[in-house]
């Protein structure tokens, strides 16, 4: 797989001829035992670490665990960056086995043909070089936190390249922030760090909504402003002792203890009068009258 990168820049922050090397750095060796049972691998971290016996059981215990838990995770995909000599960089399989790496590399950016890693590479390529980061550490390091995050499609794979640079050149504005000597420097990088962060969240947002599948929250809120002061009650589901009515209340809707009680059972066992079923009575002449007959 071969990843052009066009008007190729030297590195930031190279010196001039002449000036002092950089101190070499040890390579750190991870002993990871081929299992992932903590007390066999206990046994074997005891004859592979140095100084295993200076640690204390909690320690031991502690490493032995971790070390299995490490085992069982699936690792991500590891490449190789070499400079063309007319220019370019190449995106190599690290490893003996590049069939195995590039379906590896497919599943990182969930695409089933190389056109999409192709293009997500040169994606990322093409940023790091021209923060003079184009180097195989930062190139891997992207690839990890794509492949953790397990996108399910070429859309989530997309936003995350995006997320990976957005977050980074975050980080390069507050780094920026942080040496600069002016205010009006520090005010340019402050913003740019802030309008850069808030695309970070949104941009986390928009992945949770993706995942998510459209699923939308849904509020219920009753407002009542009687007798002058308002009385706010949220996610009231009526009926049942659950909301604080008595038995003998009625189950109206509405929010819960607003107005008067309706009339219930006498404690007194005085029953409520009952209209009578017997016929209604003649209303009485008013005085003075007379019939109308001859």
């Amino acid at each position: 797989m071969t990843a052009t990168k066009t008007n190729p820049k030297p590195a930031r922050g190279t010196k001039a001829t002449g000036s002092k090397a950089p101190a070499e750095q040890r390579p750190f060796v991870f002993v990871v035992p081929n299992t992932a049972t903590p007390d066999e691998a206990m046994a074997m971290l005891a004859e592979r670490v140095p100084h295993w016996d200076k640690l204390s059981d909690d320690e031991k215990a502690e490493f032995a665990e971790m070390v299995a838990n490490q085992r069982k995770q699936r690792q991500p995909v590891k490449v190789t960056l070499s400079r063309k000599p007319g220019g370019g960089i190449t995106v190599g399989i690290a490893g003996e086995n590049e069939v195995h790496g590039l379906l590896k590399l497919q599943k990182t950016f969930a695409a089933v043909s190389l056109d999409p890693v192709n293009a997500r590479a040169n994606e990322l390529l093409n940023y790091l070089s021209s923060v003079g980061a184009d180097n195989a550490d930062r190139y891997n390091a992207a690839l990890s936190f794509i492949e953790s995050m397990e996108p399910q499609n070429q859309a989530e794979a997309l936003l995350l390249v995006q997320m990976y640079v957005t977050h980074d050149a975050a980080i390069r504005a507050l780094n920026q922030l942080g040496k600069a000597e002016w205010v009006p420097t520090a005010q340019m990088y402050g913003n740019l760090a802030t309008k850069l962060l808030r695309t970070s969240q949104g941009q986390m947002e928009t992945l949770a909504r993706m995942r998510r599948g459209g699923e939308q929250v849904v509020r219920h809120v009753h407002v009542d402003n009687r007798g002058g002061q308002a009385v706010i009650a949220e996610n009231v589901h009526t009926g049942g002792k659950g909301n604080g009515k008595i038995d003998d209340q009625s189950h109206a809707t509405g929010a819960v203890g607003i107005g008067p009680a309706l009339l219930g059972a006498d404690p007194f066992g005085n029953g409520v009068p009952i209209p009578s079923r017997e016929g209604a009575e003649a209303v009485p002449y008013a005085r003075g009258y007379e019939s109308g007959s001859a």
